[in-house]
């Protein structure tokens, strides 16, 4: 036991049963939270009326100095609270009083603001469900099916079923066998040799095959080569456009991404084709995965920099120069044509 006082009994003060009672039910947190803080300056201390400093008011009900500025404004106006005089020359804060005339609370007002408040969530909630209902292709409130709910095949081929909603009955003992919804890809199966379908997505029917290629008409005409290489070379399939109204998404992501990798293989003068597949050949011995564009600018920055020093270094090994250039400086006629020579030759080994 301790001896130190109780800070709840009998340590209280009078409040109306009116805030609660009539009250309550229509503010909000914050309103509640002043009404009873200033039921405590006033009536807690036997006071009609009190000074309160704004920042008395943020301290007791952790509110932010905006908030307390619009609860404090819509308490008068509903009648609740009264702001007797504004704050005084000693800065000893506005003095406030609480209503004690029930009759001139503007319950009418407070209702009203409540049945807007419902309305609004009602619409919210309609939309939302009209959004999911379009999502999942039908009503949400659609009655369920009295026939089977679920029909699969055991591996012993018996039908596992389930009638009206009870238990889920298998005979037999068998496992339910289900093949995988998608192929699971591993860096083995992608690449610029890697078939752009598994073998579920592309029997004699190649609708997929035509989907991708529209996806990428739909892209800008800076961006369609370079979207048809990700999906060439790395097996990266490209999203389709937004409708109209909708947010960019991963599509925007994707255009971003592909013109930041174009811009790259101009900086450094390489064929972006050429740097694509240079970039697959790093990123395949490489633990990191790519799921759009913009995952390989750091990967291609640094390799097309190596493949370009490696250029240079080897074109002014075969050329003498007579005294060191300047960092910064252009390469002479004679070096730039010698590693022109060194490219042409590369390419052609390729």
């Amino acid at each position: 036991m301790t001896d130190s006082p109780n800070k709840i009994i009998p340590n209280s003060f009078q409040t109306p049963n009116f805030f609660v009672d009539e009250c309550m039910a229509l503010l909000s947190g914050n309103e509640f939270k002043c009404l009873s803080f200033l039921a405590r300056k006033t009536f807690g201390w036997q006071k009609r009326s009190d000074r309160i400093s704004k920042s008395q008011i943020m301290a007791a009900t952790g509110l932010a100095n905006e908030t307390v500025d619009k609860t404090m404004n819509t308490l008068v106006v509903f009648g609740l609270v009264l702001r007797i005089s504004e704050n005084n020359p000693q800065n000893t804060g506005t003095e406030w009083a609480l209503q004690t005339d029930d009759s001139l609370v503007r319950f009418d007002a407070l209702k009203e603001r409540q049945e807007k408040a419902s309305d609004l969530q009602r619409q919210k909630t309609e939309k939302g469900r009209q959004k999911l209902a379009e999502r999942r292709g039908g009503l949400l409130d659609n009655p369920p099916s009295a026939g089977v709910s679920v029909g699969q095949t055991t591996a012993r081929g018996e039908i596992v079923e389930q009638l009206g909603g009870g238990i889920v009955e298998q005979s037999g003992g068998g496992s339910v066998g289900q093949s995988p919804q998608k192929p699971i890809k591993t860096k083995e199966n992608m690449g610029a040799n890697a078939p752009a379908f598994s073998a579920e997505e592309a029997p004699e029917n190649r609708a997929a095959e035509k989907s991708f290629a529209a996806r990428i008409a739909d892209f800008p005409a800076d961006c369609q080569a370079a979207a048809e290489l990700m999906l060439d070379v790395f097996n990266v399939r490209p999203p389709e456009k937004p409708g109209q109204g909708e947010k960019g998404g991963d599509y925007a992501l994707w255009v971003n991404g592909l013109r930041a990798l174009l811009k790259v293989a101009r900086e450094y003068d390489v064929p972006f084709e050429k740097a694509m597949r240079l970039t697959y050949e790093r990123w395949h011995n490489q633990p990191f995965d790519v799921a759009h564009p913009g995952a390989l600018k750091k990967s291609m920055t640094s390799l097309l920099a190596q493949y370009s020093r490696n250029l240079h270094t080897e074109a002014a090994a075969e050329v003498p120069v007579s005294a060191p250039a300047e960092p910064g400086t252009v390469p002479s006629p004679e070096l730039r044509s010698r590693m022109e020579e060194i490219l042409a030759r590369r390419k052609s080994h390729k």
